[in-house]
């Protein structure tokens, strides 16, 4: 898949962070997998998937 790299655009956020210190100290949540599990999960099911959800 062919991509650039540009400037950023208007409205762009700088950078994103998630912490997940709230979920287990309020939700007793840990994650069960890790980031690569995700995206290798994530990645599959697009795949898969194509047009998204079907009705």
């Amino acid at each position: 898949m062919p991509y650039s790299i540009a400037p950023h655009r208007p409205g762009d956020i700088a950078t994103s962070y998630a912490d997940v210190t709230k979920a287990k100290d309020v939700l007793n949540w840990s994650a069960q997998l890790g980031i690569k599990d995700m995206c290798r999960d994530s990645w599959n099911w697009q795949k898969n998937n194509p047009e998204g959800y079907t009705d």
